[in-house]
């Protein structure tokens, strides 16, 4: 009986088997590829699992289809490629991944060719890390890709005992390029803005004539379209959405509050889930902003112990990052006094309203900032703050800490009118290492000989 109920389960979702190529249009936005796909691609001959890790909602289960339609266009036989996607009623104490797996085998497979095995939502299987060793190291024609919403819970089984054997991939929200490609914006603005766009590390604008023509025509256009973005357009299924209360639905109940109040709990076991939704809150509403763990462990009644272990659970499910006052020593640095940011700038909006105008004028520098933290993030090793007394600007960039004559720095003014003083402490730091520094702003474009100005919505994360 459980070997029927399996061989069923396993056809009623591999409808490709059946069908030609492609196989799940019927899917939202299964045509748009993010990033990540094609940097997966490369890795699809290799021999080690794939893992894609990330938020919930950004995109994974969809790559995941994107791959098996790319798999079965270069020839490969779609029995050959199996996709089991779990939930907790196909898997009880005597039915296992393993038995799954062997059926498809036996049944269904030919095992003397390459076998791609996808497997989504794996972390409601129990020891599902231990069955896919066994099988990685004794079928060498199966290839492993894996995904699941609890990312935090993949991440931590793979380090026990997939050591050497994974590939492990962060799949992000959507980037500002990218969340443009999917809401379909005019064509000319789309490839004039990826032509002009900056990379942070670039030594220097190639065209700065053509990037500060674009900022003069285009900007204005850009800055509602980055500013959609900061507040509802970060994740693929709501980039389009018009509804607003669609949108913070969607926030709230599928993405935040699955993982406050499932995941974590789950994996570590806390049990002041009301407590850990409310920190969370709290977080969010410091965005950019120095967290006192005194101050929070009193307006919340936690021990500091338990609030740091909360920062912890946090920031390994990918909800924020912490970035440190800057010090040589990386060590000391996490002693020191530390900022938050969010994955996702979209989780303010949960919990503000922002059709009120001017509520949303007094946070978007604040999501600008984050914004900016996370390009950063992505162009160097360690990203910190520098504060000493009252004096302090927003980021130190720097891939090697003992590297003095390369760390770069910044400072975002958007949405601001600034002048040099506001500018006197970053200028005298980067004076001293006789280094220019740079401004993200909201629609300025200028060059000197000290630093640069330029928006912050140019440089593509």
């Amino acid at each position: 009986m459980e070997k029927t109920t399996i061989i069923e389960e396993i056809y009623r979702q591999n409808k490709h088997w059946g069908q030609e190529s492609p196989v799940f249009n019927d899917i939202k936005n299964i045509n748009f590829k993010r990033k990540l796909f094609y940097e997966l691609l490369p890795y699809l001959p290799k021999k080690q699992v794939l893992s894609i890790v990330g938020l919930r909602r950004v995109g994974k289960t969809i790559i995941l289809k994107q791959l098996i339609e790319h798999l079965i266009s270069t020839g490969v036989n779609a029995k050959q490629i199996l996709l089991l996607s779990f939930d907790e009623a196909l898997l009880t104490k005597k039915l296992t991944l393993a038995d799954y797996l062997n059926s498809y085998l036996k049944e269904i497979a030919d095992t003397d060719k390459m076998n791609f095995i996808f497997l989504d939502e794996i972390q409601y299987s129990e020891k599902w890390q231990h069955i896919i060793k066994r099988y990685y190291d004794t079928e060498p024609n199966i290839k492993f890709i894996v995904s699941g919403s609890s990312s935090l819970f993949l991440k931590r089984k793979t380090t026990e005992s997939l050591a050497g054997r994974i590939f492990e991939f962060y799949l992000p929200v959507l980037s500002f390029t990218e969340y443009l490609e999917l809401t379909n914006v005019d064509s000319v603005l789309l490839n004039n803005y990826k032509k002009v766009g900056l990379a942070l590390g670039q030594k220097e604008i190639k065209d700065m004539n053509s990037a500060k023509n674009f900022v003069n025509q285009s900007g204005a256009t850009m800055v509602k379209y980055f500013e959609k973005y900061l507040l509802y357009g970060q994740f693929p299924e709501i980039a389009n959405e018009s509804d607003m209360n669609i949108v913070m639905k969607y926030l709230s109940e599928s993405v935040y509050k699955k993982t406050i109040e499932y995941d974590i709990p789950r994996i570590f076991g806390v049990e002041k889930v009301q407590e850990l939704k409310f920190l969370f809150q709290v977080l969010v509403n410091e965005v950019g902003s120095i967290i006192e763990i005194d101050n929070l462990a009193r307006e919340i009644g936690l021990d500091k112990k338990t609030i740091k272990a909360y920062f912890e659970y946090l920031e390994n499910s990918f909800l924020v990052y912490f970035i440190y006052n800057f010090s040589k020593s990386f060590r000391k640095s996490r002693r020191l006094s530390k900022k938050v940011y969010l994955s996702s700038a979209n989780f303010l909006s949960v919990f503000h309203d922002f059709s009120n105008l001017e509520l949303k004028s007094q946070y978007l520098g604040h999501l600008a900032e984050n914004y900016f933290m996370l390009v950063l993030k992505n162009a160097y090793q360690y990203v910190s703050f520098k504060r000493i007394r009252r004096n302090e600007f927003n980021f130190l960039g720097a891939d090697d800490l003992l590297d003095k004559a390369h760390y770069q720095y910044f400072e975002v003014k958007y949405g601001k009118n600034f002048t040099s003083r506001d500018l006197r402490f970053i200028s005298k730091v980067a004076g001293k290492n006789n280094t220019r520094f740079l401004v993200a702003a909201k629609n300025m474009f200028e060059i000197n000989p000290t630093y640069s100005v330029i928006p912050v919505w140019l440089f593509k994360n």
